[in-house]
C-alpha cells in the first residue's frame, strides 16, 4: 500500500480541493485498477467551516471507492456502503468501508501518530495495493515521517498579506533543507530516538544531553547547548524550529542542527531578516517527500521568487493540467 498526505499552509489555502483533483485522477485513469481509501487526520469535509462559518469544498467519494470515518458521520448514509472492517480498538468507533454508489462524506480519522500506524496497518492487509489518501495539516508534525507517508501534496497559499508571504517563504525554504550526512543518520537511528525531543552530542557521538520537553520551552537544552558554545557540537531536534529557537542558535558557530522532519521549520518572521546571520548549519533526518506543490495566489498575480526547481508545481486554480504525477 502506497500512502500520500495533503497539507496545506494556510486555511484556505486549497488542500481539500488538491485531494478531491488527485483522487478524481487516481479514480479516473483506466490504466491503474488500484484501489483507493480516503481518510483525514481529525474531521474534514464539513459543508461549513467550523470557526470561520465560511462554505467549504465538499469531499465526495465514488462507487468503488473506499474510506475510513467515524461511524457518527454515515448515519443518513445507509444502503451506500458496505462495511469492512470496525475499528473498535480507538476511542471513537472508525469504519472502512466500501462505497457502493458515490455520495459526500465528512471524513474522520484519528489524529495522533500510534493510531494513524495501526489503522494503516489494518489498511494495508485488507487492500495491500491500494492507494491510502490521508487529508492532514500543517500542525500534523508526525505525516513527514516516512513510516506515515510515501509522498506529499503541498497547498501553497499566496497573498500580498506581509504576514502570509513570509510564511510561504519559511515553508518552502524548508522543502529545500538537505538530509543529514550518513553518519549522522546511522547515529540517530541506531540511538532511539522515538520519545526524544531532543538530543544533543559531540564530534565523537557522546551524549551531552538529551531531552524530552518542547525543545522551545526546555531551558535545560539551552543551557547545556551554552556550555559547549565553542565546541563542535549537533543537535537532534524533534519539536518545532521556532522563531524564537533560530534567535537563540543563530550565533552558535559551530553547532549543526539536525530537523527530525521539514515540518519543523517554523521560523516565520515578519520582522528582521535573521536568515543572513543564522550560523548553524540545518539539516533534516527524514527527507522530504513532496510530490507536487500547488499554488492558490490569492492576490492574483504574485510574483514569488524562491519556488523549488526539482519539484512540479501547478497551478490548480488557474490551470487546466491534463495530466498530473501521482
Amino acid at each position: 500500500m502506497k500512502t500520500l498526505s495533503f497539507i496545506g499552509s494556510d486555511k484556505n489555502a486549497g488542500k481539500t480541493t488538491v485531494l478531491n483533483f488527485v483522487f478524481r485522477k487516481l479514480s479516473e485513469d483506466p490504466g491503474r485498477a488500484v484501489p483507493v481509501c480516503l481518510t483525514s487526520i481529525g474531521i474534514n469535509g464539513e459543508e461549513v467551516d467550523t470557526y470561520e462559518g465560511h462554505p467549504k469544498p465538499s469531499i465526495r467519494l465514488y462507487k468503488g471507492s473506499y474510506f475510513v470515518t467515524a461511524c457518527e458521520h454515515l448515519k443518513e448514509l445507509t444502503g451506500r456502503y458496505e462495511i469492512c472492517f470496525s475499528f473498535n480498538d480507538f476511542n471513537k468507533l472508525y469504519i472502512l468501508g466500501k462505497c457502493l454508489s458515490d455520495f459526500q462524506v465528512v471524513l474522520e480519522g484519528p489524529n495522533n501518530r500510534q493510531e494513524l500506524l495501526r489503522l494503516k496497518k489494518v489498511v494495508g492487509t485488507l487492500l495491500p495495493d491500494s492507494r491510502l489518501l490521508i487529508d492532514g495539516s500543517i500542525d500534523r508534525q508526525f505525516l513527514a515521517h516516512p513510516d506515515i507517508s510515501d509522498g506529499f501534496y503541498f497547498a501553497l497559499l499566496i497573498s500580498d498579506r506581509k504576514e502570509q508571504l513570509q510564511k510561504a517563504h519559511d515553508l518552502l525554504f524548508s522543502l529545500t533543507l538537505p538530509v543529514c550526512p550518513e553518519n549522522h543518520r546511522l547515529f540517530l537511528t541506531t540511538t532511539g530516538i522515538e520519545d526524544r525531543k531532543s538530543i544533543l552530542y559531540d564530534r565523537e557521538n557522546k551524549i551531552l544531553y538529551h531531552g524530552s520537553e518542547m525543545p522551545s520551552l526546555d531551558d535545560n537544552l539551552k543551557d547545556a547547548c551554552m556550555k559547549c558554545k565553542d565546541s563542535k557540537t549537533s543537535l537532534y531536534l524533534n519539536g518545532a524550529f521556532s522563531k524564537s529557537l533560530f534567535s537563540f542558535f543563530a550565533p552558535f558557530k559551530k553547532l549543526t542542527i539536525i530537523l527530525d522532519n521539514f515540518t519543523l521549520y517554523q521560523n516565520i518572521s515578519v520582522g528582521e531578516n535573521l536568515g543572513p546571520r543564522f550560523s548553524p548549519e540545518i539539516f533534516l533526518l527524514h527527507p522530504v517527500r513532496v510530490n507536487t506543490i500547488f499554488l492558490r495566489e490569492d492576490a492574483g498575480e504574485t510574483a514569488f521568487p524562491g519556488l523549488p526547481q526539482d519539484i512540479p508545481i501547478i497551478n490548480l486554480f488557474r490551470e487546466n493540467p491534463h495530466e498530473i504525477r501521482i
